[in-house]
């Protein structure tokens, strides 16, 4: 009798701790940059090579900062409340700075500030969903891709409508649709002062938008850019252009490598100008002398992206780290960080695992397979579960629940080899 007790009672805790850990997987915020220190995306140059501006994560929480070339003389330009704040972009004068603002529902506001971060003004409204922006030539405007943000989270096949491109003055005033063609992208913006047009890329496409004859038409570079190209990046000074493509080397392999890549827009010639065995992004020109600033992704492509600052040298393709003096952060609690850590979907693996073990136990010899036959029956209408997901809903959200019920079968599997072993076990005890 005693020994039935302890199990009910076992069962019992851990039945509650699995209801637990379900509960506070489901509720509690699993953003994988919750605790993450470190370098956040987007790069910018001053228009002097004195200042470079950056985001920076701290436990969670992303803001823009701006340092010397060096690294040294760090400063902290914005202060985001529960949004990370990323992809900052100086004036061409250097007076101001742009960036974007990424909320929970990872909808992103277009945000300007003066260059110490004063005065900060939000540009666009909740509705819309800013991808990429750039300022003008006179300073005063800026244009930006966006989406409306309900679309944001829609399948492809829900969603109507794609990205197009806007311009706004610095005041917020004078906001402009100036494209109604519903990319399915708009990455890479860049502005091209003397041809007065928005350079932008959509999937393998570079297209450009004329400012005055306002049309969209394909982007010339003086001979083809490879298709698969990221991060394109121009530099009127040295009249070439900068982006990121697949290594050759990595093409026939499980793991694609994206290196930096540069072109003489007056020779038509390319040369590559990294070999980083991981990914390099964000490449911006210095506008004074010959290098490239850009951020490796060096655990590509795990997340948290963890990056490091470098710059590469257009002469030599000489690689250096630009190590950052940063000022004292704040550290994180270290008990909600420790439970956020253990409560993870091999906790509850574990636990449905165990409870299972614990009723197969508990049940009379002759059912010893009941609980066995319960989970794969759970596991079974879990698959039929995510076909009917992916297909009326989601096909992101079907593949999870499929992850789950694969999940629920190797538990079962592990439980019915229990099972299998207590049945002999209690044999040959009565032997």
């Amino acid at each position: 009798m005693n020994k039935k007790k302890s199990l009910i009672g076992a069962i019992t805790i851990v039945a509650l701790m699995l209801i637990s850990s379900i509960s506070y997987l489901l509720l509690s915020d699993r953003d994988s940059y919750k605790y993450y220190t470190g370098l956040g995306s987007g790069l910018a140059v001053s228009d002097d090579d004195q200042r470079i501006a950056f985001s920076y994560f701290n436990n969670g929480s992303s803001a823009i900062f701006t340092a010397r070339q060096d690294g040294s003389d760090v400063k902290r330009i914005s202060n985001p409340n529960e949004v990370y704040h990323t992809n900052p972009k100086f004036s061409p004068d250097s007076s101001r700075i742009l960036y974007l603002s990424r909320n929970k529902d990872r909808v992103q506001s277009l945000y300007t500030a003066h260059v110490d971060g004063t005065n900060p003004k939000k540009l666009s409204d909740g509705a819309q969903h800013v991808s990429e922006a750039v300022f003008s030539d006179d300073n005063e405007t800026i244009f930006f891709s966006s989406t409306p943000a309900e679309e944001l989270h829609k399948s492809e096949g829900e969603s109507q409508e794609g990205y197009d491109l806007f311009s706004v003055k610095i005041d917020g005033t004078s906001m402009q649709q100036l494209t109604d063609r519903d990319f399915n992208t708009m990455e890479s913006l860049v502005y091209a002062a003397e041809k007065k047009k928005i350079i932008f890329k959509d999937f393998e496409d570079l297209n450009a938008f004329d400012l005055e004859d306002q049309r969209v038409y394909a982007a010339d570079f003086n001979g083809k850019l490879p298709n698969d190209i990221f991060y394109l990046t121009l530099s009127p000074e040295k009249n070439a252009v900068a982006f990121t493509t697949i290594a050759e080397e990595s093409k026939d392999t499980s793991l694609f490598e994206y290196d930096l890549f540069f072109k003489d827009l007056q020779t038509g010639d390319t040369e590559r100008l990294t070999n980083m065995n991981s990914s390099v992004v964000s490449p911006v020109f210095f506008n004074q002398k010959n290098e490239i600033l850009f951020l490796e992704y060096f655990n590509w492509p795990k997340e948290p992206e963890k990056y490091k600052l470098r710059t590469v040298s257009l002469e030599t393709q000489k690689v250096k780290e630009v190590k950052l003096e940063m000022p004292e952060l704040e550290t994180s609690n270290f008990a909600v960080k420790a439970v956020d850590y253990t409560v993870n979907s091999w906790t509850v693996g574990m636990l449905y695992t165990v409870l299972l073990m614990l009723v197969t136990v508990y049940v009379f010899p002759g059912k010893v397979f009941l609980p066995s036959i319960i989970s794969l029956s759970i596991g079974m209408l879990t698959i039929a579960a995510s076909f009917v997901v992916a297909a009326m809903y989601d096909p992101w959200a079907g593949i999870g629940v499929g992850m789950l019920a694969t999940g629920i079968l190797v538990c079962t599997i592990i439980v019915f080899l229990f099972a299998l072993a207590l049945k002999f076990f209690r044999k040959g005890v009565r032997k």
